[in-house]
């Protein structure tokens, strides 16, 4: 299972780079048997309570997110992800972070080009931008 989280100032060399010069960053897990891979790696993901993972220096931007899975489905190239919950960000930097960490992962897990992760019914790019 694939899960992403982020390089900091690291400029797009170990991954795609997303806001304030950050790279997300592809890493797996140990095998999970699940009904729905997006499911697994979006449970996965959440729950992890790590900010920091060892010496690799990825940082989990969703550490003190108090979310929970939904549901998940695929229409055509598009994998939509429920959650429900509080999401907090730590500002102008952290708000790209979340997003990527969510959507890479869903895209991943879901095999589509796209994704579209709701929080409480709403797309994530605007609940944060509430808050």
């Amino acid at each position: 299972m694939t899960i992403f989280y982020v390089a900091l100032n690291d400029k797009g060399q170990s991954g795609p780079m997303i806001g304030c010069g950050d790279s997300i960053v592809a890493t797996g897990t140990p095998p999970v048997i699940y009904a729905s891979q997006a499911e697994a790696a979006m449970s996965d993901l959440i729950t992890d309570r790590d900010a920091r993972h060892g010496q690799s220096g990825l940082v989990n931007t969703l550490s003190d997110a108090h979310l929970e899975f939904v549901s998940s489905s695929v229409d055509g190239d598009t994998v939509t992800v429920e959650l429900t919950g509080d999401l907090a960000s730590g500002g102008v930097c952290d708000d790209p972070r979340i997003v990527a960490q969510l959507t890479y992962t869903a895209m991943v897990a879901a095999g589509t080009g796209e994704a579209k992760v709701l929080i409480n019914g709403i797309e994530v790019n605007k609940y944060l931008s509430r808050k």
